[in-house]
């Protein structure tokens, strides 16, 4: 191990609360436990976003009633995080009375969204409600963000509602999508988030699914993705604000095939797509991520929690009945391959994870 390396682990040991703590698990993606529930309420945007998963329009968004029994389904689970997203959320006219009611029980309450609608009064209002976090996009600074979302003065409306959580006591942390169109702003990104001392940035592969299908081409290769975990390695130790790589949990793998890591970590999950992660799209479909569409049922037709238990896709995944260098690599428990990227590529959720450079040592060891 070369100085640097040595180094890096040094500084991964001193941070060993924040790697591990539970907003961590799984490094690499999405992850609380036991569970993060996130329900996409509405499909409605105000902006144009190159990469939006869900940009069809579609009828038939869940009622406040059908909400309401979704988040009590939810609180079974325990003291789970829960999520409201979309399109943007708070062009749901009931959003308000959805927090307050999530809040009442036992959960962590965020939301994700692109922060233009938010103003001093409504960051009041979101707090009031029991929001205990918002994540707020921003993928370049100035024009660059504005023709990420495909809207001018995006970047402007964003640092407005930005200041005005802050202001309001929420917190916030950033949602930045990693492509190839703007992988030069996120230096830029990071040392804004530190300078005003945000707490994370999620750091978000571009998976090409609904519009992010026209884009495919904007998608970092193998090689580019592992460039990228050492560009998040060496800023990391610069900046106080923590750097989280998401739908790449080849993260965790390859900090522990550098030896950075110990490797016999049992809470880390890699892939958490239906294992501790679980959404619902607009009209009530569930599947394992917004990102990987394969509906496991409708809960206008079952509960929640029967859905998520018994559908064959979630016990797929559980089980990780990987396929393909996914299923023999030697990090197939601590990673398991992004299960939407390799359904985005091959239409088969069990497929191995196209992205990764880490089944050639795999490979070497299990021979």
């Amino acid at each position: 191990m070369n100085a640097k390396e040595l180094e890096l682990r040094s500084w991964i040991r001193a941070h060993k609360d924040e790697i591990f703590a539970n907003d961590a698990v799984g490094t690499g993606c999405f992850s609380y436990s036991p569970g993060e529930v996130v329900w996409a309420v509405t499909k409605q945007c105000n902006l144009r976003c190159k990469h939006c998963s869900i940009s069809e329009e579609a009828p038939g968004e869940l009622s406040t009633e059908e909400g309401f029994e979704l988040i009590e389904e939810a609180a079974k689970l325990g003291h789970v995080k829960f999520a409201f997203t979309g399109g943007e959320p708070l062009l749901r006219p009931d959003i308000y009375e959805l927090i307050e009611y999530a809040a009442s029980f036992d959960m962590q309450v965020v939301m994700a969204t692109n922060g233009t609608l938010i103003t001093d009064e409504v960051a009041k209002k979101l707090v009031r409600a029991g929001l205990e976090r918002a994540a707020i996009s921003i993928d370049g600074l100035g024009h660059a963000h504005d023709l990420f979302r495909g809207v001018d003065g995006a970047f402007k409306a964003t640092i407005r509602g930005l200041k005005a959580c802050t202001n309001a006591g929420l917190a916030v942390q950033l949602f930045s999508m990693v492509t190839r169109y703007n992988y030069e702003e996120l230096p830029g990104i990071i040392k804004f988030a530190d300078s005003i001392g945000l707490w994370r940035i999620y750091l978000i592969y571009l998976i090409a699914v609904g519009r992010g299908k026209e884009i495919s081409h904007a998608c970092l290769s193998p090689a580019e993705n592992m460039k990228f975990f050492k560009f998040v390695l060496e800023q990391q130790k610069d900046v106080r604000v923590w750097l989280k790589p998401i739908c790449n949990p080849q993260y965790w793998a390859y900090l522990q095939s550098m030896g950075l890591v110990d490797g016999n970590k049992p809470q880390f999950t890699g892939c958490t797509a239906g294992i501790t992660r679980f959404h619902i799209f607009p009209d009530g479909d569930v599947a394992p991520c917004a990102y990987l569409p394969v509906t496991a049922g409708n809960i206008r037709d079952a509960k929640f929690l029967d859905i998520i238990r018994n559908a064959d896709v979630f016990n797929a995944l559980r089980e990780r009945r990987l396929k393909g260098r996914c299923a023999t690599c030697r990090y197939r428990e601590t990673c398991g391959g992004c299960r939407s990227r390799a359904y985005a590529v091959s239409g088969d959720y069990l497929a191995e994870d196209p992205v990764c450079m880490l089944h050639d040592e795999s490979k070497d060891e299990n021979e």
